[in-house]
């Protein structure tokens, strides 16, 4: 975790040469006095530095900001990938269909599992090249 901590407009610098042992209680459960000015553990009961819980808050919140970051990468990964399962999906859907087969876009003739379909393929640049001239011919 980085030494600097920035939310919005605050910075925080932490200084961590320091290290003193783990208490029995993790304090996750905290009650604050507003009127008293001080932060209770309500697990174990003890009063806490307001220090610590400012310390320990930083840590859960750079904790969050690294798996908000982590499912954003995967999300968008998984966005690149799914362009292709998309469409895997709607010819699966239309083929498990009884009444109904996917087509094809360019001559409207219906695609059945039997006829392999994915078996045959064509280079991209060969077939952007054929679409291509095919609609400056029409």
């Amino acid at each position: 975790m980085s030494n600097v901590i920035d939310i919005e407009d605050l910075r925080f610098t932490r200084d961590r040469r320091i290290v003193r042992p783990q208490d029995e209680c993790s304090h996750r459960h905290m009650t604050l006095d507003d009127k008293g000015q001080f932060v209770r553990c309500d697990d174990c009961g003890i009063q806490l530095s307001p220090f610590w819980v400012v310390a320990n808050m930083l840590d859960q919140y750079e904790r969050a900001l690294t798996k908000i970051a982590s499912r954003e990468k995967r999300q968008a990964e998984a966005e690149l990938r799914g362009v292709h399962l998309r469409a895997a999906q709607i010819v699966e859907r239309a083929w498990r269909s009884h009444s109904m087969v996917p087509a094809c876009p360019h001559c409207g003739e219906g695609i059945r599992a039997t006829d392999g379909f994915g078996q045959t393929q064509i280079n991209k640049s060969i077939d952007d090249r054929r679409r291509a001239a095919k609609k400056g011919g029409v």
